[in-house]
């Protein structure tokens, strides 16, 4: 990351008055779960709320954009995948489709766009990015920044390690309507991160939604791994038994120091 970059990232945690951390339980309706995204960014669109992270974790589903909902087969897919235990979520951010269940841990940022400062969409990705691969570092594992040939909901701000990819990215941004405190847009960044969870198998039920949707893509079921996963063949020490629960303090951690004046 350049001098620039690091910077530009900073600067855009400390810009805001506070930030505020929703550290959520298990939803326990898939569907709430992700609206919550959507009306948390409603609310700082309309420069109702200020700079918020949330963190959570959906029951097991399948999470699509609104451009798959026109695959040809997309209704009886639902219906056969709903059968298999998948139920299908739609969400307003792009990508392709993702699982989600208990020990994929989701990482949401919002905050209000201004005019000035501006901040573009690759400082957004690494203010989204960076608290989890700082939390990352504190295990003992090296994250980079970098597509994954092959993978679902590929990106350049995927987080991999040691070439597999631990965590996707999306974006958001939504159109202010007019308002006293020149906010003109609001902003939500979303990353996906594989803790405890089996790569493989989440991958084989992205390319089953597709193959019964009637799409012909596939992804690589290779190319994804998770961090309990990379823990256990490093052998490293120290690592608590419920690793979802201590990422989401070393993430908070993270967040709190990106937002002080203390790199």
């Amino acid at each position: 990351m350049s001098q620039n970059s690091t910077d530009d990232l900073y600067a855009l945690f400390r810009h805001q008055a506070r930030w505020r951390i929703i550290d959520e339980a298990l939803s326990t309706d898939p569907a709430e779960g992700l609206k919550r995204d959507s009306c948390l960014l409603k609310e700082v669109t309309r420069a109702k709320r200020g700079a918020t992270v949330r963190l959570w974790e959906n029951p097991q589903c399948l999470v699509v954009t609104r451009k798959e909902t026109r695959f040809p087969e997309f209704e009886s897919a639902c219906q056969q995948l709903a059968e298999e235990g998948w139920p299908v979520i739609v969400r307003e951010s792009g990508g392709t489709t993702v699982p989600h269940h208990p020990g994929i841990l989701n990482f949401s940022l919002f905050f209000p766009q201004l005019k000035q400062p501006h901040f573009d969409l690759d400082t957004v990705y690494m203010a989204l990015c960076e608290p989890l691969r700082m939390a990352m570092d504190r295990l003992g594992l090296h994250a980079e920044y970098g597509e994954t040939e092959g993978s679902y909901c590929d990106g350049r701000y995927n987080l991999n390690i040691e070439g597999l990819k631990v965590t996707g990215t999306a974006q958001k941004i939504m159109l202010s309507p007019e308002n006293s405190k020149g906010v003109t847009h609001g902003v939500l960044a979303q990353a996906m991160l594989m803790v405890d969870a089996d790569a493989q198998e989440g991958t084989h039920w992205v390319n089953r939604f597709y193959e019964l949707a009637g799409n012909p893509r596939r992804f690589d079921p290779q190319v994804s791994t998770s961090l309990s996963h990379i823990v256990k063949q490093q052998g490293l020490k120290d690592i608590p038994d419920d690793l979802t629960l201590h990422l989401r303090q070393l993430i908070i951690q993270a967040v709190k120091q990106l937002a002080s004046n203390n790199p």
